[in-house]
């Protein structure tokens, strides 16, 4: 029974509400009517006088607006506005309407609150150069614009022109209209305009006879069209005669800096080529992982453990802690502890590895490449060549792209001003054009530009191999390797990143021990899976490491009211 009553309180409440409350009736509002009267005078400009009647409807209007566009035409200007048959002064209060703007004009009435009334709205205004001069003087005009919120039921264009002006046939509109004649002009009627829908008046006169020059916006823009079709040859012969001389250039650079072709190597190395230190071996296939193959190989020599703990909510966490720091090490090895652990600090967060990498890189990165050095598999002189290649590629693409981005704006102030520079800002445009072209081009050499010597490519080519080995061992369902291969390749997949597919694996196929550096966490049974985690995050965090951290018409605008 109280569920009952309960549900009964809340319908009458709900269809009580907006009679309690009027502010909460629904608020609409509609044009009952809204007529254009155009008249075109003999200098071809026209008077416009819109008459729009507005039903109000539920809750509370205080003002109304226009705004008209003055596209394609030589400009609009205001004449007076009123209200109820009133002419409005100038001003902001009620009783007044408000004038601003000249693209779009924008007038706006302000009246007392008002609710469940009709009001009407004029307002005047002339519109210079509206007649077109085509193959006859022709007007288009948006008597209604492209931009309102409310539904027209009625609309009344009504156009007059001069004694002297001869229509070819009779004006029209784009939409289902009626028609009546009137002397030296004619009527046309159309209704239910929907929201935002424009309506269209076309009249044409025959030539000469509307109007005896062309409107200034016309000129302006056949000068422009003209303009253009003199540049864009220009613009495009300029962007091909870069294109052709960059190319050309860069063509003759590369070239003078070939060198012969490596020696065949073998798709895939089932062993590897050399007993090398996996972080040299990252370095020189350009495998940012290196430096975790490293930290794994000084694991396995009893320099660093990793221990599995509780991380929050529920996830995992592996701290890499530090052992025997009087183990013999190389210089490389010692400048990654150094940056890896902080003075005094004996265990970090595996995770927090790429950012202190990152900002102290030199330190594991410096040494690396003097023993690339010291092994004739790097060549300073071309390592200098290549961050010029790179820098010169950068700095052409930001010079292109401000060449082209200047020229865009010197082409758009002379269609403005002066039409015939654009033929100089298009030579500039293109220019742009092509130097980004070539630029992109300087940027793409720079990526295959290689630093190292022909011995070092021979040597990353092999090492490349093995690491197609290992990457398609790893995934290889029916491969059969003992478990000891685990540890004994696994500072070489590490460093190319292939530590947690290369621990799936060993999961997989089972029998592959723990390490002795491993710990896992309490309770886990020695399950080889939290190797594998493991080894999945040390793969991202190498990733992460490796990341750095149609024809138009005249007039248009807005209406409405609130």
């Amino acid at each position: 029974m109280a569920h009952k009553i309960l549900l009964t309180l809340v319908i009458a409440l709900t269809l009580l509400s907006p009679v309690a409350n009027p502010a909460l009736a629904a608020k609409a509002y509609r044009a009952e009517r809204f007529d254009v009267q155009f008249d075109v005078q003999p200098d071809g400009s026209a008077l416009v006088t819109e008459t729009v009647v507005f039903r109000f409807e539920g809750g509370s209007f205080t003002y109304a607006f226009r705004e008209i566009d003055p596209a394609e035409t030589d400009g609009i200007t205001f004449i007076d506005a009123s209200l109820d048959g009133q002419v409005m002064p100038l001003g902001t209060n009620a009783g007044q309407v408000e004038v601003a703007g000249v693209d779009p004009l924008k007038v706006k009435w302000h009246f007392e609150p008002t609710s469940d009334a009709a009001h009407q709205f004029i307002v005047r205004y002339r519109v210079a150069g509206i007649v077109r001069k085509l193959d006859a003087d022709t007007i288009r005009w948006r008597a209604i614009p492209q931009a309102h919120d409310y539904p027209i039921e009625r609309s009344s264009i009504t156009i007059t022109y001069p004694a002297t002006a001869r229509l070819i046939e009779s004006p029209s509109l784009d939409r289902e209209f009626e028609v009546s004649s009137r002397p030296n002009g004619a009527r046309l009627t159309t209704t239910n305009i929907p929201v935002d829908q424009d309506v269209i008046l076309t009249a044409r006169f025959a030539v000469g006879t509307a109007a005896t020059t062309a409107p200034g916006w016309q000129i302006q823009q056949q000068q422009a069209n003209a303009a253009a079709a003199r540049a864009f040859p220009i613009g495009l012969f300029t962007a091909a005669l870069t294109l052709t001389l960059g190319g050309f250039g860069l063509f003759a650079y590369a070239r003078a800096q070939r060198r012969e072709s490596i020696s065949s190597i073998p798709v895939w190395l089932e062993t590897p080529p050399a007993e090398l230190p996996p972080a040299l071996v990252g370095k020189l296939t350009q495998h940012s992982q290196g430096f975790m193959g490293t930290l794994f190989d000084l694991a396995q020599r009893g320099v660093l453990e990793v221990h599995q703990n509780q991380g929050r909510w529920g996830s995992k966490k592996y701290m890499l802690e530090l052992k025997h720091t009087a183990a013999p090490l190389n210089a490389h090895e010692q400048g990654l502890l150094t940056t890896v652990f902080k003075p005094g600090e004996t265990a970090v967060d595996m995770s927090a590895i790429p950012t202190r990498l990152s900002s102290k890189h030199k330190a594991f990165e410096a040494p690396l490449e003097q023993e690339l050095i010291d092994r004739g598999w790097l060549d300073p002189e071309r390592k200098r060549q290549r961050t010029k290649i790179g820098v010169t590629g950068f700095l052409s693409m930001l010079a292109a792209l401000g060449l082209f981005f200047i020229g865009l704006l010197g082409v758009g102030a002379a269609y403005r001003t002066d039409v015939d520079q654009a033929v100089i800002w298009a030579a500039l445009i293109g220019l742009a054009a092509g130097g980004s072209v070539i630029a992109i081009g300087v940027l793409i050499y720079y990526a295959t530009f290689s630093p190292l010597t022909p011995e070092g490519e021979a040597e990353a080519a092999r090492w490349t191999s093995f690491a197609k080995y290992l990457k398609q061992a790893s995934k290889n369902q029916q491969a059969t390797l003992s478990s000891d291969y685990f540890e004994r390749y696994l500072r070489w997949a590490a460093a190319f990143g292939l530590g947690g597919a290369w621990a799936k694996y060993f999961q997989r196929v089972g029998g592959a021990p723990l390490p002795v550096w491993f710990h896992a966490m309490p309770g886990s049974h020695g399950d080889f899976g939290a190797v594998v985690a493991a080894m999945s995050a040390s793969d991202s965090a190498g990733a992460s490491a490796a990341s750095g951290g149609g024809a138009g018409a005249s007039g248009g605008g807005a209406s409405g009211a609130g």
